[in-house]
């Protein structure tokens, strides 16, 4: 009960930043595809098989800010990687509201690859890694975004400054994900605790039962603004180009989904994301994924 009502605060904290550094949810920006017909797509391709079912059901975070959260006070998803889900629906089903043809579906590191196999969601955006080994079990768009693996540590601490300075130390990151096994490639000796999600990271850190947290330097953002007195430190010591994951043998929808991709980065759609969502927290500006 007790940790149910810690999350229940973070969700609340995190709604608040994103409220306050955002002005609100929003769309990130005009879509193309608005007052557009409805594409046709081939009948065997899995565009066709989305638009028959008529939702596209978007596995994606519900307690990372500040790529996705759901609203408890709205119950609505916002975030970057929630706008850029919106655009791929408005752009598949040809209509100018991506929540009209979305269905989100909650995951967090360790059921993003399940929620797949499962069927549970025809794409799962949700600040997840492209690497080899998951490419084995799914597919992957190009990447959307890239980013890095950081220390957060409380902001008096003097002694942490790199990942070689996590050994020995207590280290929460979330269940099945890289930051974990980065974490342990190159900090052997440090003490992993490890949650479904960052929120209760962040708790832990305050009350002093973990030293530090480390994961992707964006989401260690949103912490920092949920808890000023943290600090972000060190070096990257990981690359994490993040792709949007999907079922293998998705008849035509790779092609479909990477060619959406430049399209939302060449008409400024990407940037207006980025702009909304993630400049509140990093400081700076993007035209695209990598940061030309």
């Amino acid at each position: 009960m007790r940790g149910q009502l810690f999350r229940a605060m973070a969700l609340v904290l995190a709604a608040a930043v994103l409220a306050t550094a955002c002005g609100g949810a929003g769309s990130g920006g005009a879509s193309p595809s608005a007052g557009a017909t409805k594409p046709s797509f081939a009948a065997s391709s899995y565009m066709a098989t989305i638009q028959a079912s008529g939702k596209l059901r978007v596995g994606t975070r519900d307690d990372n800010v500040p790529f996705g959260l759901k609203n408890p006070t709205t119950s609505k998803y916002e975030g970057f990687d929630v706008d850029v889900a919106r655009e791929l629906a408005k752009a598949l089903f040809g209509v100018a509201n991506g929540d009209d043809v979305i269905e989100f579906v909650s995951v967090v590191s360790a059921t993003r690859i399940p929620t797949l196999q499962d069927n549970k969601a025809d794409i799962v955006i949700a600040t997840f890694t492209i690497n080899d080994d998951r490419k084995k079990q799914i597919d992957f768009s190009d990447v959307y975004f890239r980013t890095g693996q950081k220390i957060l540590v409380k902001k008096d601490n003097t002694t942490i400054k790199d990942v070689k300075d996590l050994n020995g130390r207590n280290v929460c990151s979330a269940k099945g994900s890289t930051s974990e096994k980065n974490i342990t490639a190159q900090a052997p000796q440090a003490t992993l605790n490890l949650q479904d999600t960052y929120a209760p990271c962040l708790i832990l850190l305050q009350q002093g039962r973990v030293d530090a947290i480390s994961t992707d330097e964006t989401i260690l953002f949103g912490l920092v603004k949920q808890d000023p007195n943290t600090k972000i430190v060190g070096a990257y010591f990981s690359d994490e180009p993040y792709g949007i994951g999907f079922k293998k043998d998705r008849a035509g929808f790779t092609e479909w989904m990477n060619g959406e991709l430049k399209k939302i980065v060449a008409d400024g759609r990407w940037a207006k994301i980025y702009k909304q969502w993630i400049t509140p927290v990093s400081g700076d500006e993007k035209k695209n994924p990598e940061g030309k």
